[in-house]
């Protein structure tokens, strides 16, 4: 008899494995995560963090200009904007927005916007920023290279098979 108890405790076992198995697969396959997906000369990366903030140098100007986006259900939300020295172009209609730092000025521009293509250069130092991280966008790739930067949904096995931004080299290379 003491052999029955052992091969029911194996089938019970077994069974339960089974299950947990079937259900992280399901689990698998319907969970997703909203990220933030960059692509960059033939390199995609992602970060999950709802903002994030885009600073390049601008060309005419030649001061730091700052932008501030969300990530939202159906696209990007530019928040603010900052920049150092007013010229040509520069937005003047929006509302003040707080200070973030000494000597900048910045409009709410609360702009929506499907997804982000961006160029960046050498000369005008492109960066994405989010949480702790500093990218230096401009070393990824060839001078009038194009960023794209979009809001997705990334189910788990997305994730395995793509990287964290900040987890490539400062180059964009693997």
């Amino acid at each position: 008899m003491s052999k029955q108890p052992s091969k029911r405790l194996w089938l019970l076992t077994s069974a339960a494995l089974m299950a947990a198995l079937v259900f992280f697969v399901l689990w698998a396959s319907v969970s997703q995560q909203p990220v933030v997906e960059v692509q960059v000369d033939g390199t995609t990366c992602y970060f999950t963090e709802p903002s994030f903030e885009l600073r390049w140098i601008h060309s005419v100007e030649k001061q730091w200009w700052e932008e501030q986006y969300q990530r939202t259900d159906d696209g990007l939300l530019l928040t603010t904007t900052y920049f150092e020295a007013f010229g040509a172009g520069t937005p003047s209609t929006e509302a003040l927005a707080p200070t973030k730092k000494p000597g900048y000025l910045g409009y709410q521009i609360n702009e929506k916007l499907p997804s982000l293509n961006w160029v960046v250069s050498r000369l005008t130092k492109g960066e994405l920023n989010y949480a702790d991280h500093r990218l230096l966008v401009h070393e990824w790739a060839p001078d009038y290279s194009e960023v794209t930067i979009t809001p997705k949904t990334y189910h788990l096995i997305d994730r395995l098979q793509k990287d964290f931004c900040h987890e490539l080299a400062s180059d964009g290379s693997r």
